[in-house]
């Protein structure tokens, strides 16, 4: 991520073990939307390990491959594990699916490059167009909104995405944002473990 390859594997270890703690608790407690995001999350986390390669620069030119995958898959991942079970009308599916096909076109042309750029953070070429990074916001927002419930928990969720972006522009302005967003993304499925027990208890 934003700092060095220790800090990335050390990222990418604690949140893997943190994203299964916290699937095993959803589905003991039976709270199936918790259980599916921390388990899509270690998609998410898995970041931290293409970024651990290229600060390490171990097969780099693959790494830069496969965080370009990872990274724009995100979003579509999430939108097939929550729409598999998502109790919502079929409205709310047909406008979810209606983005994520838009977001997808967005993603897919024209062609960009796959370099991530190293100094005192990474930058990703591919988010260097702000309408990509836009939509990939709009489909986080519309997966959480439209397919995820129950609906003040999914708010709780995306408004914590949100705030994390907007803390990660704070700190390196537009520069780095992604890779910064995805070390706070590693901690993510245990605040909505912990939006899960606070509204559970209200």
């Amino acid at each position: 991520m934003c700092f060095d390859a220790t800090t990335s594997l050390v990222s990418f270890v604690s949140g893997i073990v943190l994203s299964v703690i916290v699937m095993s608790y959803g589905i003991a407690m039976k709270q199936q939307a918790l259980a599916i995001l921390a388990g899509g999350w270690v998609w998410v986390i898995f970041m931290q390990w293409w970024e651990y390669m290229i600060w390490s620069n171990r097969s780099r030119e693959m790494a830069m491959r496969m965080a370009y995958v990872f990274n724009i898959m995100q979003i579509p991942l999430l939108y097939f594990l929550f729409i598999l079970w998502s109790p919502v009308s079929f409205l709310y599916k047909a406008l979810a699916t209606l983005v994520i096909f838009v977001y997808v076109c967005i993603m897919s042309y024209p062609n960009t490059s796959t370099d991530v750029r190293v100094s005192n953070h990474l930058n990703y070429s591919w988010w260097s167009n702000q309408t990509r990074v836009v939509m990939y916001f709009l489909g986080l927002a519309a997966i959480f909104c439209l397919l995820v419930r129950p609906l003040a928990w999914s708010l709780c969720c995306v408004v914590t995405l949100f705030v994390l972006l907007g803390l990660s522009m704070a700190i390196y302005g537009r520069q780095g944002v992604p890779s910064l967003w995805c070390f706070f993304a590693v901690f993510f499925p245990v605040l909505a473990w912990l939006y899960a027990i606070l509204l559970k208890n209200e």
